[in-house]
């Protein structure tokens, strides 16, 4: 009887030895399956979402003609000085006018009795009223001098160019045009409440004075 146990108990023994060892080959054939210390471990790839590069806007050029002429100080002087100074900038606002249709300054330069000043002033309003614009038409003025006639009159004459100059309507379309020929310009000059103002002015093409 206990020779017969004692072979049970080695035929246990052996099982459970085989068993140990199947259970050894079969782990390491799993950790195989995991990768070994040898295999290249994988990196996740990180998605960096490419940064937007707003482009540049053009700046629109300006138009030099919509550029308000600068008022200078002498023309607050009842002289001749302040007579050129006053004609000048008389002469710089005309273009500035029809580029913008701002008659504020040329209104307040402007003698009630100025023919010239008052055809200007209805041809800035009727293009404005019309939905027009004018581009161009920069005026250079040359050989300004001054003439006082009398206490309260002086005569301004200069020598002008002007560049050509177009008009366009609200689609863009051009509906006048002006060539800018060059002329010589006399201005009359006279004091008033509010300082020195235009009384008139005429244009002659340049060489018919």
């Amino acid at each position: 009887m206990r020779r017969r146990g004692t072979n049970t108990a080695r035929a246990a023994s052996v099982r459970v030895a085989a068993g140990l060892v199947a259970g050894v080959v079969v782990t390491g054939a799993l950790g195989g399956c995991f990768g070994g210390p040898d295999e290249p471990s994988w990196t996740p790839t990180v998605w960096t979402p490419e940064e937007t590069v707003e482009p540049t806007p053009t700046p629109t050029p300006v138009d030099p003609a919509a550029v308000a002429p600068e008022r200078p100080a002498a023309m607050d002087e009842v002289s001749e000085a302040g007579a050129e100074a006053v004609a000048r900038y008389f002469l710089e606002l005309y273009p500035y006018v029809y580029a913008t249709g701002d008659l504020t300054a040329w209104r307040e330069l402007s003698h009630p009795e100025c023919v010239f000043c008052a055809s200007v002033i209805s041809n800035v309003e009727e293009q404005v009223a019309a939905g027009n614009r004018s581009e161009g038409g920069g005026m250079t003025v040359d050989a300004l001098s001054c003439v006082q006639v009398s206490n309260d009159f002086f005569t301004v004459t200069a020598d002008v160019d002007q560049e050509p100059s177009a008009e366009y309507d609200a689609d863009g379309v051009v509906v006048d045009t002006s060539t800018g020929d060059p002329a010589h310009v006399t201005i009359a000059v006279v004091p008033s409440d509010l300082g020195l103002i235009i009384r008139e002015v005429q244009v002659d093409p340049l060489g018919q004075s």
